[in-house]
């Protein structure tokens, strides 16, 4: 029995599914009207989570009572046992307006501090209005929520299905990157509707067996990061649905281009597409004016979706929100030009050091910031590397006088960044040098931290599979995390591992085992001692 949960349009649901780190009841002030309650991620650490409540100032929290302890001294905290036999008032009546916001999505930002933007109630009922007309849903269509509530992506997949009659099922906490696990969720659940970001897109083909299809599904839609044309070709070799590469930032309400993906033949070139419904898009050089078609430019959104602006961040505000001869516009930073019929757009690159890893956005001085604030750390540069599912965060510091040898800086600064920052912002890699390294015109330079960081280490031969089994786990971890030494409870994630780093151990353990061992034994039991255990259980059952 999966565990996973139906709801339809005629049911309610409070918050992401099965943990909720706290929904906030904003108290009224500010230029936008009350701010809205914004969802929490329970993943995050603590010290990011009261940074977040405090910069919204709440009223209220709303969590459960074993989360209550992270808002102390914050606001006045209900935990749903209070909520169930809190006095049943009338409703007072409120004066409000399309305008007024309706969410807040936090996102890396360049200072140091996080950026909180704020999306209109009017904004956010345009984009499920032009989702709707162009990836029509009826009551026959089922749709996965599996995305956190932090990411802007988890706003259609609640109220897209429910506004249209579909109904929602539930990803259970935990498995939403389990490819196995959705892949079941997928039939069993009989889902028409999928929506992810590209990387696990890419990451549920790569761990289901290459001739398994699924023509039950009718639509996908995939977006955060680059949808590269062999990706494409693959989803459309293994299933009938569609296929839409979705983009837009935050600040202008989940998505504002669409393209769905042609196949015979497949794309050589996968653009980002041409305005959804109520949106505008102008490439415009560095004085603001078109660029010729076909010419790159930065990208300028505006229209329906358009954004509030930051949460107490006018300057900010000001520098992103910007009035052309067009009207409000948001600049996103993102260089573009038209390459396809009718002006369709693809994605170049970034006008700045902004970058994307698994469909969440990264500012570099964000981490830099948190870095210079560790002990015995004078200088810090972050720098991204790879491509595809193997980009990654590494980070280089130069220690102060006095600081820790370097083989003990490193992993305390890790671990510093670990309990401050959400995940996906951790760098891989923490390499200590006497000095970053200069250009000739004495900048810093990012190329050569780059191929630095890229080096890959000699490949680490595994132990047989005839061997102990806990010394196999061991080796086949230390190879596909390119680390020198695993203790026998540090976590996988923590070591550098993603959902792709799970695929291959539990790949390369299925074949020197011979067992079918599931991708979430790794998942939920993230150390070399657990998961060994596990394996011998998945063992003994199959014997």
């Amino acid at each position: 029995m999966l565990d996973a949960r139906v709801v339809g349009p005629g049911d309610w649901f409070f918050g992401h599914h099965g943990g909720l780190g706290g929904f906030l009841a904003a108290r009224p002030g500010g230029g936008f009207g009350p701010p809205p309650p914004p969802p929490l991620d329970p993943g995050d650490p603590l010290e990011r989570v009261r940074a977040t409540t405090q910069d919204c100032a709440p009223r209220i929290v709303l969590t459960d009572a074993r989360l209550a302890e992270r808002f102390e001294g914050l606001a006045e905290v209900l935990t749903d046992e209070e909520c169930a036999v809190y006095p049943a008032d009338p409703a007072p009546a409120l004066d409000a307006s399309p305008d007024d916001p309706v969410v807040i999505i936090y996102t890396s930002g360049s200072t140091g501090r996080p950026k909180a933007a704020l999306i209109s109630h009017a904004a956010l009922a345009s984009r499920l209005d032009a989702l709707q007309s162009t990836h029509r849903m009826d009551e026959r269509d089922r749709m996965i929520h599996h995305t956190a509530c932090s990411f802007d992506m988890y706003l259609s997949e609640t109220y897209w299905p429910l506004l249209a009659g579909a109904a929602i099922v539930v990803a259970e906490p935990g498995r939403q990157r389990d490819a196995d696990y959705l892949a079941a969720l997928i039939r069993d659940h009989r889902i028409t509707t999928f929506y992810c970001v590209v990387s696990l897109l890419d990451l549920f083909l790569l761990a289901r067996d290459p001739a398994e299809r699924y023509d039950g599904l009718r639509q996908v839609l995939t977006g955060g990061e680059p949808l590269a044309p062999d990706l494409v070709a693959r989803f459309h070799a293994r299933s009938t649905a569609s296929l839409t590469n979705l983009y837009g930032p935050s600040e202008c309400t989940i998505y504002c281009s669409y393209w769905i993906c042609p196949r015979d033949p497949d794309p050589a070139t996968v653009l980002i597409g041409g305005p959804v419904q109520g949106t505008e898009l102008h490439v415009l050089d560095d004085a603001g004016a078109p660029v010729p078609e076909g010419e790159p430019g930065e990208l300028f959104i505006g229209g329906a979706g358009l954004g509030l602006g930051y949460l107490h961040r006018p300057e900010l505000t000001a520098e992103r929100f910007v009035t052309t001869p067009y009207g409000r516009l948001y600049r996103s930073g993102d260089l573009v030009r038209a390459a396809g019929p009718g002006g369709a757009l693809e994605f170049l690159g970034r006008v700045d050091r902004q970058v994307k890893i698994r469909g969440i956005r990264i500012e570099p001085a964000e981490i830099e910031a948190t870095a210079l604030s560790c002990p015995g750390v004078r200088q810090a540069a972050v720098v991204a590397h790879g491509a595809g599912a193997d980009k990654a965060l590494a980070l280089f510091v130069v220690p102060e006088d006095g600081a820790p040898a370097p083989g003990e800086l490193g992993p305390s600064v890790r671990a510093s960044l670990g309990a401050r920052l959400p995940r996906a912002l951790v760098p891989r890699t923490v390499d200590v040098l006497a000095a970053l390294p200069l250009t000739a015109n004495g900048k810093l330079d990012r190329a050569l931290l780059e191929k630095r960081a890229a080096a890959v280490p000699a490949p680490r031969p595994a132990a047989p599979a005839t061997g102990d089994l806990g010394a196999l786990v061991v080796a086949v971890w230390r190879d596909v995390l390119a680390v020198d030494a695993v203790g026998p409870d540090e976590d996988f994630f923590d070591l550098g591992g993603d959902s792709f780093k799970v695929v291959r151990v539990v790949e390369t353990l299925r074949d020197r085992l011979g067992l079918d061992i599931p991708l979430a034994a790794l998942l939920h039991e993230p150390t070399p001692r657990a998961f060994t255990e596990e394996l011998r259980r998945v063992r003994e059952a199959a014997e």
